[in-house]
């Protein structure tokens, strides 16, 4: 190889690697083009560009607010009320009608006023049954710890739609301040608008009222649990629960619109129907049975005896075989049983309970 021509070739060597390297780097970057063209294409078929993450908390729904259960004695009629606080949820109160009948497990049918009058552990399994919703907590009290509570404070006022005469005095019409007295005698007598006159007194306590202390009630669960919801319920609303008149005479609740008001309410869901019967012959089976399902979701609609005392063991009958799940549930709370699963569905209730000498409750 002569002198000229090793630099010639080694030229040509430098030109060729030049060459080879533009090339490459071309490519390359011909290739993240065309996976940024594709990006581009995929997000376009997206319907847009991908979204920054969110760096804020996520939003929760709400869940389901703490039950009060309110009884008032000493008036004519039944004041009952269902108050609910927390969970995420605007406070409201609903009221349990005077005079209507519900089904009192261990009690058979019930007027809100035989249900008022049960000692407060049954009040709260009857009351919660018809409600539909468990009660976290109860408290009774009667007007004349009403009252006193009302003055101990200030006068709570309360929207009176028209005038009333209480003790010789015209009270009212529109946003009228109330004393305990005026309250007492407003709450008291027999009045076909009983259900209102609750509602608007319990309206203005919520607003009004002073903290509610344990020597204000004549029973309750927990004291300062109840003292803590009525608290978190100041400012609520309160709402009378539907009802209508069957066969004439007979008030009962007005359903599914009580149901779907207790659940938009307090965020509870829908109650499932089961059936309870006795059959081993004790009583209290049926109150028995409900405070251990109530709390779950279910409702008795009907509470009676079976066809004998003699049942050994307790049968959980699922009513078609979409309520097998139910059924478990309900086996699973009694902690004695067996369940079956009926391929006949039931109109009445989803969930057949016949108590057996197992449970004694």
């Amino acid at each position: 190889m002569s002198a000229r021509q090793g630099p010639a070739r080694r030229g040509l060597g430098q030109r060729a690697r030049r060459t080879i390297q533009r090339r490459q780097a071309t490519a390359v970057v011909v290739v993240l083009a065309l996976i940024g063209a594709i990006g581009l294409l995929s997000a376009a078929l997206r319907g847009g560009n991908e979204p920054e993450p969110s760096t804020s908390a996520p939003i929760e729904a709400p869940g389901r607010s703490t039950i009060l259960l309110l009884s008032v004695t000493g008036g004519k009629q039944a004041m009952l009320a269902a108050v609910g606080a927390g969970g995420g949820r605007e406070a409201a109160a609903l009221i349990l009608p005077p005079g209507i009948t519900v089904v009192a497990p261990g009690q058979a049918e019930a007027t809100t006023e035989q249900v008022q009058a049960l000692p407060g552990p049954s009040m709260r399994i009857a009351a919660s049954n018809a409600l539909g919703a468990w009660a976290d907590h109860y408290a009774v009290s009667d007007l004349s710890h009403l009252g006193a509570l009302i003055d101990r404070t200030a006068p709570i006022t309360v929207n009176l739609p028209e005038a009333v005469t209480i003790a010789g005095r015209v009270l009212g019409p529109g946003e009228t301040p109330m004393s305990g007295s005026d309250v007492v005698g407003y709450l008291t007598p027999k009045a076909a608008d009983a259900d209102l006159r609750w509602q608007r007194v319990l309206e203005g306590f919520l607003r009004d009222g002073a903290p509610v202390q344990p020597g204000d009630l004549t029973e309750a669960d927990d004291p300062a649990g109840v003292g803590s919801v009525l608290e978190q319920a100041r400012g609520a609303t309160v709402t009378v629960l539907p009802s209508h008149v069957v066969t004439g005479t007979v008030a009962i609740p007005d359903q599914p619109a009580w149901d779907g008001l207790v659940v938009q309410t307090f965020g509870t869901t829908k109650p499932i129907p089961a059936q309870v019967q006795n059959g081993n012959g004790l009583t209290g089976m049926g109150e028995s049975v409900a405070e251990r399902i109530v709390p779950l979701g279910f409702r008795v609609v009907l509470s009676g005896n079976a066809d004998n005392f003699d049942h050994a063991t307790t049968s959980v009958v699922a009513n078609g075989g979409e309520h097998s799940t139910e059924a478990q549930a309900v086996l699973h709370a009694l902690g004695v049983g067996a369940v079956s699963v009926s391929p006949v569905t039931s109109g009445v209730a989803d969930i057949t309970i016949v108590v057996g000498k197992d449970f004694t409750g």
